[in-house]
């Protein structure tokens, strides 16, 4: 068995958009330190910008908005449940996010980023707000300059290497354990720090479509964050918000409203009616698409043949060549066209745990900061609510700095593991005979995703999720086959998966009201109630029993008095359907099957025998 053992100041798990910058400030700080990248594929495209992206969805630039702004916008999309100051250094820093990226990828202003006829960088609207807080972007290129970047400065990048357990030591980060899904090489980095950037539970609940993998998300986004900061003791937060994602049906990914909304486009329901105020990826607004289907209008598009010719052609260009460069030929076969109203058909494909588009993930601070020593989170898996791209950015240059730092004056504890024997619990799926395909379990425990947690939420069925969460990691997990280290990575994911399944359910049922509109739309408790204004749900692993419990705790006092609610109510679940037909009763006792057991020889139980007691 090969086993490899580097010494590092800071590891870090994920080499998306806040991982790879978090590498780069990490050097940058200190250029002696000594910081690998763990990720499951290569850096130049891994990640949920791999391809590219199309804008910085929330910034403050000069002559547009303020960090107040920002804080503004987020205080209300949250409905007050949030850290303000995590979102005013969200707004402080989003300048310098907009320079760095000029700076790795070669452009000038004006040409990554638009500029107004003054020289700032021109904002648009899109947020609830009356500040306009969106920065368009042709951002083709930023994720293999920030890959050339890391690459340059010196850090050791593990392509296609996913991490699969966090080691602690007295309860601080002592080391990561990881392997190269083509060789099969697995590594040991021991570390002082680790910074989780794993991004969100994209593949959480089954896509509509049936596949395994929708292209939103980047496929390996499973949870690894959630799963291994839960292990290691650290306490996640506002699981129970779902990101239920509004996406293009079949092709099953991004529709682009954050690109088309800012240009004057907008949502409609199958009578060409606005069917809602906003097109902010906010609750009030998934909860009016599922009202129009839920009445009877739907389905719902997003619509652009209003709009200039030169910006429908610019969209295209846009959609097309910049994030996900098969869905023009996705429309071409199918013969549609911007210019038509009803092109872009939408719909609630699937649903998923996210910060950057939501609010659940890893309770950090405005420093990164998880409730472990030496363990920091960034990105779309640290709860950072609605912090987007921009929020990768400025919170994984803060944990590369912060890690760095805490690394001058801290030395990875020793560990105390059987590390041959630890390696090989990992392999086991490897050296069964006989078992389960993978594929087929991942299938299973996604699809009871879809089943039981989709909102509106059902008590009884979020209670028999976790009956199943149970069942799977008890008799499933164990049984799970494979022939290969790509698919033993897939075994990792399925395990994070029913991990992330249970917080969302215990979650859930622990937060006694509903809130986020469709995000946590509860049955049993339709309305939003006092008590949980300023409460997170905070999920922790029980050390003593290894049970997960649900709890609260209070959000830091606010410091600034903004509004803490948008304008939607919770509808009336009532429907009443009339008496229906009720038939005589037939005789709960049958003979006839008690006599059939009797003549084929089997011992028929004294309930069965019309006439006979059973024996108390």
């Amino acid at each position: 068995m090969q086993i490899t053992t580097l010494e590092a100041d800071v590891v870090i798990v994920g080499g998306g958009s806040a991982g790879t910058m978090a590498a780069i400030k990490a050097k940058e700080k200190n250029p002696a330190a000594r910081v690998v990248v763990l990720d499951k594929g290569p850096i130049e495209t891994s990640g949920a910008i791999g391809r590219g992206m199309d804008a910085l969805n929330i910034v403050a630039v000069p002559g547009y908005g303020t960090p107040e702004n920002v804080v503004e916008a987020l205080t209300k999309v949250t409905e007050g449940i949030l850290d303000q100051e995590c979102a005013y250094v969200l707004g402080e820093k989003s300048l310098q996010v907009i320079k760095d990226l000029e700076e790795f990828t070669g452009r000038v202003p004006g040409d990554l980023f638009p500029i107004d006829e003054n020289g700032n960088y021109k904002a648009s609207y899109l947020h609830p707000t009356e500040h306009p807080l969106y920065l368009a972007m042709d951002g083709e290129d930023i994720k293999r300059a920030l890959a050339k970047r890391v690459r340059k400065l010196g850090v050791t990048v593990l392509d296609r290497t996913p991490a699969v357990k966090l080691l602690t030591v007295d309860g601080e980060v002592a080391g990561i354990i990881g392997f190269n899904m083509r060789s099969g090489e697995f590594y040991l980095v021991k570390t002082p720090t680790a910074i989780l950037t794993a991004g969100a539970v994209g593949k959480f609940g089954l896509p509509r479509d049936g596949y395994l993998s929708g292209i939103y998300e980047f496929p390996g986004n499973t949870g690894e964050g959630f799963a291994m900061a839960y292990d290691a003791g650290a306490e996640l937060i506002n699981l129970e918000c779902f990101q239920t994602n509004l996406l293009m049906k079949d092709f099953n990914g991004p529709a682009c409203g954050y690109v088309v909304i800012p240009r004057g486009g907008y949502g409609v329901n199958a009578l060409g009616e606005k069917y809602w105020t906003h097109g902010y990826w906010s609750g009030d607004m998934f909860l009016a698409v599922w009202r129009e289907f839920l009445e009877g209008r739907g389905p719902v598009y997003l619509k652009m043949d209003h709009l200039p010719e030169e910006t429908v052609t610019g969209l295209e260009k846009i959609l097309w060549g910049t994030e996900r460069t098969l869905r023009g030929e996705f429309h071409n076969q199918r013969k549609e066209d911007y210019r038509r109203w009803d092109s872009v058909e939408q719909g609630l494909e699937e649903i998923s745990l996210c910060s950057g588009h939501s609010m659940s993930g890893i309770l950090v601070n405005k420093d990164t900061e998880t409730t472990v020593p030496g363990l920091y989170a960034a990105g779309d898996c640290a709860a950072v609510p609605h912090q987007y791209l921009t929020g990768a950015f400025v919170f994984g240059a803060i944990s590369g700095e912060r890690a760095v730092e805490y690394a001058m004056e801290h030395k990875a504890k020793p560990i105390d593991l059987d590390l041959a024997a630890a390696v090989e619990q990992i392999k086991k799926p490897l050296s069964l005979e006989e078992g389960l395909p993978v594929e087929q379990v991942e299938f299973k425990i996604r699809g009871k995703v879809n089943q039981y947690l989709t909102p509106p939420k059902s008590d009884p069925l979020m209670q028999k999720m976790l009956w199943w969460t149970d069942r799977m990691t008890t008799e499933d997990v164990p049984r799970i086959k494979v022939d290969d280290y790509h698919n033993l990575t897939k075994v990792t994911e399925v395990q994070s998966i029913i991990v992330c399944a249970e917080m969302a359910a215990r979650a859930s049922l622990h937060r006694t009201e509903s809130r986020w509109g469709l995000g946590h739309y509860r049955l049993a408790y339709p309305q939003r109630e006092k008590y949980w204004e300023d409460k997170w749900v905070v999920l922790k692993k029980d050390p003593s029993t290894g049970k997960m419990v649900a709890s609260e705790k209070t959000v830091p006092p606010r410091k600034w008095d903004f509004p803490v609610t948008l304008e939607y109510e919770y509808p009336p679940m009532q429907h009443d359907i009339g008496k229906g037909y009720v038939h005589p009763p037939n005789d709960t006792r049958d003979s006839w099957i008690a006599e059939k057991f009797q003549r084929e020889g089997y011992e028929v139980p004294p309930r069965m025998v019309p006439g006979k007691k059973e024996k108390k």
